[in-house]
């Protein structure tokens, strides 16, 4: 894969040699961005008063010196492609920043590179076919998904596409507890909730969401039916029983309906892991035996935690009797893994399964395809069974291991990481990255239309799936729908759009943060939204089809003569960045970077699409360079929203 040059790289790259050539010192926790005043430049560095510290001389002493040495290599910093120097100047500023302005010229070639690189221009071989195994989504098979669940299938995706792109081979994993609480309770509910019929629903997982909430608000006051739910639970320990059997059933039903929902936002996955078969091929068992002959996994003789396996979390320093809290323990300052009844936790169990992916217990599942017709590449599901083992394919062993799971778990997979480092799998645990994305709330007023008690006046409120509470995916796609069909009528894109304003809403807040869903701003289509970066590239699309303009012209023009207005000069200060913003959007896990940067070279583009003349340009040569510019946008928004998992409408 041809690598797009990235220029904060280079910058980044240089300053480091030159630092070592001039000062005899390493230096890299430095920033190199863009100042928000461009008067200083198009890129900034704060290496000097990073240095300051260890140098013990002043940041502006230190910046004028790099600059000095960075400017008598410039003439050098050429672009291979063009031939054409990169850097206009390099100097430095009170108190200490070293700026760097790109050149013109150079600037003017940026079309030429991307119409020759097309849909490869962003991209990088960085990753060298290493393999992630990228795990998201992760419905429970018990209900349909909410949009909190597509929230976390929206990030995987774009980390999917993202890191392809940079070079690494990505395996989509979707773990299913086919044998857990949640099926087990509408497992009991399809059995006991007899008023709610199945077949007033379109779609079973919906029918199951209602019988789901239903039948946990009866076992919520009663312990009959808690302890039925109990030994329903246990008879799930043998995959003869015919428990394990009618559940294993239901789950795949309410699974399979998932995955046609993911289906109509363009979702797909390369296995399905069923948690019955980590029980069955007893990836715990074998893990356990390594941890417990560990130093720092111990069994607990006395206190609140006895009898209990714990891995040793605790520091020196660390404050007492501090508690910590997931979804299943309350514990102290050591995490357990095996409960005193010799049952392993879901962190235990997690541990063994973590250790898998990496292949680092000699075991795997046996594979089958499984054909949904919910996506057009290969679906592979596990199987215990022998006769499944000879697959010709594996998803275990990989380099990195990518988990989008909610922030709620980060407790949990520290654990993880801290039993993995422990057993001397210290580049495992490094490579194990947790992308704790924030919680979706509802409004107030979002709350207000499903039913929920506002009268407390808060400014959100939580789904709340034991109860039935939250926006099923399935109904916020149709009212998506209904709403351009009003607006605009039933036009041919009308899926493309809706997956856009959909996607894009999900993926323009920071990761990390909580979001709160409110369904009108889901439905608004103008502004900061996937349809009005899509529209961007319908608008320079049309340009180019009525110039009737062969693209592969925009491969060998030469733009270096060419005297270029403001607004041309903002589009190309815009959209150079692309191979930056790809990169450090994947790195950070931040789409929202993407999503700002594709907002403002649409803002850009419209601009110059507005005030500058393109088919009616002064002469040829301007004209062609215009037109070149239009296919640079119309390929680096197809690029960029392609990597954020959405279509491009050929009109709107």
């Amino acid at each position: 894969m041809q690598k797009t040059m990235n220029i904060a790289q280079l910058i980044h790259e240089n300053i480091v040699s030159t630092v070592k050539k001039v000062y005899g010192v390493e230096v890299e926790a430095f920033i190199v961005e863009h100042p928000e005043n461009r008067d200083f430049g198009d890129f900034s560095t704060n290496v000097s008063f990073i240095l300051s510290k260890v140098l013990k001389q002043s940041p502006l002493e230190i910046a004028k010196k790099l600059s000095y040495e960075l400017s008598e290599v410039k003439e050098s910093l050429v672009d291979p492609t063009t031939n054409t120097p990169i850097f206009e100047k390099i100097d430095f500023v009170n108190p200490g920043f070293i700026n760097f302005t790109i050149s013109n010229v150079w600037l003017k070639y940026v079309p030429i590179s991307i119409a020759t690189d097309k849909k490869s221009y962003g991209s990088s071989d960085i990753g060298g076919g290493k393999r992630i195994a990228l795990e998201h989504s992760n419905v429970n098979p018990n209900k349909a998904a909410h949009v909190g669940h597509l929230r976390n299938a929206c990030i995987g995706q774009f980390l999917e596409r993202a890191y392809e792109n940079l070079g690494f081979n990505v395996e989509v994993q979707y773990y299913a507890n086919n044998v857990g609480v949640q099926v087990v309770t509408s497992s009991m509910g399809m059995d006991k909730v007899k008023e709610i019929k199945p077949e007033s629903y379109k779609k079973f997982d919906h029918y199951a969401w209602d019988v789901y909430a239903e039948m946990e608000s009866r076992i919520t006051d009663n312990p009959e039916l808690q302890k039925e739910r109990q030994e329903l639970l246990l008879k799930l320990e043998d995959p003869r029983s015919e428990q394990f059997q009618k559940q294993s059933k239901l789950a795949n039903k309410i699974l399979l309906d998932q995955l046609k929902t993911f289906q109509e936002l363009g979702f797909d996955y390369d296995v399905v892991i069923y948690e019955s078969d980590i029980l069955m091929l007893e990836l715990w068992k074998k893990a356990f035996e390594m941890l417990k002959n560990n130093p720092n996994v111990y069994y607990a003789t006395e206190g609140k935690s006895q009898g209990c396996w714990l891995v040793r979390l605790a520091q020196e320093d660390s404050t007492k009797n501090k508690v910590a809290e997931d979804s299943e323990d309350e514990v102290e300052e050591d995490k357990i893994i095996v409960r005193s009844n010799g049952v392993p936790t879901y962190t235990g169990k997690d541990i063994a399964y973590h250790m898998w992916k990496y292949g680092l217990l000699d075991i795997d599942f046996g594979y089958k395809k499984w054909s949904t017709d919910t996506q057009k590449k290969d679906l592979w599901v596990t199987s215990s069974l022998p006769a499944d083992q000879n697959s010709g394919v594996s998803f275990s062993k990989v380099d990195y291991v990518y988990d989008v799971i909610g922030s709620e778990q980060t407790y949990a997979i520290d654990v993880v990481k801290r039993a993995l480092d422990f057993l001397g799998y210290s580049k495992q645990s490094k490579n194990m990255k947790h992308i704790n994305y924030g919680f979706v709330y509802l409004s107030k007023n979002t709350a207000k239309v499903l039913g929920m008690d506002v009268s407390d006046e808060k400014g959100f409120y939580a789904m709340k799936g034991r109860k039935g509470w939250g926006i099923k995916v399935d109904d916020l796609i149709q009212m998506v729908d209904d709403k351009l069909s009003a607006d605009y009528g039933n036009f041919e894109y009308l899926r493309t759009v809706r997956n856009g304003a959909i996607k894009f809403q999900m993926l323009r807040p920071n990761t990390f943060q909580d979001i709160i869903f409110d369904l009108d701003e889901a439905m608004d289509m103008k502004g900061y939204s996937g349809p009005y970066v899509q529209y961007a590239y319908v608008r320079a699309n049309s340009v180019l089809s009525k110039s009737g303009v062969d693209n592969r012209v925009f491969e060998k023009l030469d733009n270096s003569s060419l005297e270029l207005s403001g607004r041309e000069m903002d589009l190309l200060r815009t959209i150079y960045k692309f191979p930056e913003i790809v990169e450090k959007s994947a790195t950070s896990f931040s789409p929202n970077i993407l999503c700002d940067f594709l907002f403002e070279l649409s803002k850009s583009f419209n601009a110059f699409y507005n005030d500058m003349p393109i088919l009616n340009a002064e002469d040829e040569k301007l004209k062609n360079f215009r037109l070149s510019l239009c296919f640079g946008v119309k390929q680096v928004v197809e690029n960029g929203l392609f990597l954020l998992g959405i279509d491009v409408p050929e009109k709107m």
